[in-house]
């Protein structure tokens, strides 16, 4: 699954450099109408706000390929971070140009400054965060705002839920709020740029209306989001075309407290890569008229892990308070 660039604020794409830094809000797939000043770097926001203020009431999902696919969710190309090592050898290489001419020339020249490079935001396709994609969170990534986990769960604060990161997995907060974890990475299939990593397996959850998901039960959004999460976690750009897809699972479960339904998709992929995919929906612990989305995303192969991991994962899914929403402590596994 591919992933793409995180929910966020980013600088306003063609802004002149006339009038007050803007930056406009990116919601993972395309750019809303949704804008701010640009805040000043104090380490603090200049208004007060929490670090996403301002955007809709329910933050538009970044992602991802947090999981390529979510859980399948996001495999996440590695094109910022390229782009910043890129921007940096290019001053340096203008620096260097500038003191030997500096040294070589006489001092009654003329000395010119060297034009600062600026970097845009790339214009990533694809869907939500993958949960197949690498962890979002690295906290080796120092630009990276994410909160990653500490040895503990992975909360979503904005379902009032956490995600459990089992041995060997890394998992963690993104920047708007929703929890991802993931296992394993490889370079994806399709991919001749090496600037995207797929992850062999992972999950992550947000609210279904983040996802567009309109249906009311929890029966009926897993149902409405299966196909979607197909599309995200395993799309045509890395792996090709689905060839085809089997039903393996539909049914009621109890989530966290909550009465949630599921459905498991088995597919095929013209790369060859096959995937279980999982729509897991149920109403928020915190929120009780708001329906939470879990995706998964696992290869079929003999490094990842199996449909036994999808069902420990969900058998770990808490209740959590951490964003004193009001959502009931320490919660109830399923």
């Amino acid at each position: 699954m591919t992933t793409t660039t995180p929910p966020g604020w980013y600088p306003e794409p063609g802004h002149t450099g006339n009038g007050p830094a803007m930056e406009r809000w990116w919601d993972g797939t395309t750019w809303t109408e949704y804008t701010r000043t640009a805040p000043v770097p104090t380490g603090a926001p200049a208004n007060g706000q929490q670090p996403y203020g301002g955007q809709p009431s329910y933050a538009p999902y970044p992602s991802g390929d947090v999981i390529g696919s979510p859980g399948g969710g996001n495999r996440r190309p590695r094109t910022v971070a390229i782009a910043i090592v890129v921007a940096l050898v290019v001053i340096g290489g203008i620096v260097a140009a500038v003191v030997a001419v500096g040294n070589n020339g006489s001092d009654s020249a003329d000395k010119k400054s060297s034009p600062t490079p600026s970097a845009t935001l790339p214009q990533r396709t694809g869907g939500p965060q993958d949960p197949q994609s690498q962890n979002p969170d690295d906290p080796s990534n120092p630009d990276d705002p994410g909160a990653p986990s500490d040895g503990g769960p992975a909360v979503d604060l904005l379902d009032g839920i956490s995600l459990p990161v089992l041995d060997g997995w890394t998992g963690g907060t993104s920047q708007d709020g929703s929890a991802s974890v993931s296992t394993g990475s490889y370079d994806c299939p399709n991919d001749t740029t090496g600037q995207q990593s797929c992850s062999l397996g992972g999950a992550y959850s947000e609210p279904a209306k983040s996802l567009k998901i309109t249906a009311t039960t929890a029966e009926a959004a897993a149902k409405q989001d299966i196909a979607g999460n197909a599309s995200s976690s395993y799309n045509s750009d890395t792996y090709g075309a689905t060839t085809s897809h089997q039903q393996l699972q539909s049914k009621a479960v109890t989530v966290a407290g909550q009465q949630g339904y599921l459905v498991r998709w088995k597919i095929s992929t013209k790369s060859g890569t096959g995937g279980y995919v999982e729509s897991l929906a149920f109403p928020s612990p915190s929120h009780s008229s708001q329906i939470v989305i879990v995706r998964f995303g696992f290869d079929i192969t003999a490094k990842a892990p199996g449909q036994d991991v999808i069902d420990q994962i969900t058998q770990g899914i808490k209740a959590d308070s951490s964003a004193g929403s009001g959502g009931s402590t320490g919660g109830t596994g399923v």
